[in-house]
């Protein structure tokens, strides 16, 4: 059975980050959702890291760094479900991050794109402006 939702994350020598943003991933209270990691040739073992520690998160390696959008584009066409969020792998979600973003779909399906609030890691009462 297909998962309703995707999160797509492009990842380039992002070992450091991963085991903070997968894991925060796995603690969602929405669970029916695949991960897909797009891997952008890294050399610093985050595939290898992916595959040990998170079995449950899909690898696409892509032989070189071809950039963000290209990773991007390469998990939305991998993946098969209704909806998909792209997500940095240097952040840390809220567990019911994935809940909220897919009941504002649910409640206002006239529209394509939904964002979230970002906040500073060191200070999370700062929003963050990047």
């Amino acid at each position: 059975m297909s998962s309703r939702l995707t999160v797509v994350i492009p990842n380039w020598n992002g070992e450091r980050f991963l085991d903070l943003c997968l894991g925060s991933l796995r603690g969602q209270t929405f669970r029916d959702f695949e991960t897909i990691l797009v891997d952008n040739g890294s050399t610093d073992g985050s595939a290898e890291l992916v595959a040990r520690d998170f079995p449950e998160v899909r690898v696409i390696p892509l032989k070189e760094n071809r950039g963000f959008s290209a990773a991007v584009n390469a998990g939305v066409g991998a993946s098969t479900t209704e909806l998909v969020v792209l997500l940095n792998n240097d952040t840390e979600q809220d567990p019911g991050w994935l809940e909220a973003l897919v009941s504002a779909a649910d409640e206002h399906p006239e529209a394509g794109f939904f964002a979230s609030k970002l906040v500073d890691f060191r200070d999370r009462r700062v929003l963050d402006g990047a």
